[in-house]
């Protein structure tokens, strides 16, 4: 009889033992099934930063991008300067062109304070020149800076034609009795066919004119131009 006691006592207590034990339900992952739609409103609010509501419409239409003008619809301030640059005229020029116009005179007013001088050759002045003497003088008062013999100053500057000549170019004669093609005498041109130089002949500084003086037409070489644009310094 005991041992059927203590058996069922046995048995109640595995019972309530596993009863003890099922008391809390085992933990299942369940798998949420998720509404496109929901999930898409939901996405949207929170780009947007709207509040969420507790129901979420059905969106059925995609997301557009706000419409932007056209190129052709823009318009800028009229506060913008717009610069033509085809009507833009340079200063620099006008300066330089008057500027060298001024040495022209210059060199003209400067050889022509020297009329009279007596000529002596090898002077270099300022009471008595020979012909390269006196341009030598003549040019420096300006600030150009030349060679002191007529053979080295007819290799300096620009080579100029005797129809090319301007006021203010040297002029490069050979007045040998035999022409033999070399430099020898050397004056400053100061236009309308006129020259002034030291002459050997007349024995001082004087103007002459090529059409009154035919000899000095036909022992013409070349011109020289030793006033440029950007340089008043003629060396070789």
């Amino acid at each position: 009889m005991k041992s059927k006691t203590i058996a069922n006592l046995l048995i109640m207590a595995s019972i309530l033992f596993l009863t003890a034990c099922s008391d809390k339900t085992p933990k299942v992952n369940v798998i949420k099934k998720v509404n496109k739609s929901e999930m898409r409103a939901k996405q949207l609010a929170y780009i947007m930063n709207l509040p969420l509501a507790k129901t979420y419409p059905i969106i059925e239409n995609k997301y557009t991008a706000p419409k932007v003008e056209s190129y052709t619809n823009y318009s800028h301030s009229n506060n913008i300067e717009i610069v033509s640059y085809a009507s833009y005229q340079p200063t620099q020029e006008i300066y330089e062109t008057s500027n060298n116009n001024n040495i022209k005179n210059e060199i003209e007013a400067n050889a022509k304070s020297f009329l009279g001088t007596r000529y002596v050759w090898g002077a270099t002045g300022p009471t008595k020149f020979d012909c390269s003497g006196f341009t030598q003088w003549v040019y420096r008062d300006a600030g150009i800076k030349i060679p002191r013999v007529s053979r080295n100053q007819a290799k300096v500057g620009q080579y100029i034609s005797f129809n090319n000549l301007k006021k203010g170019d040297m002029v490069f004669f050979d007045t040998k009795k035999r022409r033999t093609g070399k430099v020898c005498h050397v004056g400053i041109y100061l236009g309308n066919n006129n020259f002034i130089h030291a002459s050997s002949s007349a024995k001082k500084v004087v103007i002459y004119n090529f059409n009154n003086k035919p000899f000095y037409k036909k022992r013409f070489l070349w011109g020289r131009r030793v006033i440029n644009d950007d340089t008043h310094l003629a060396l070789r």
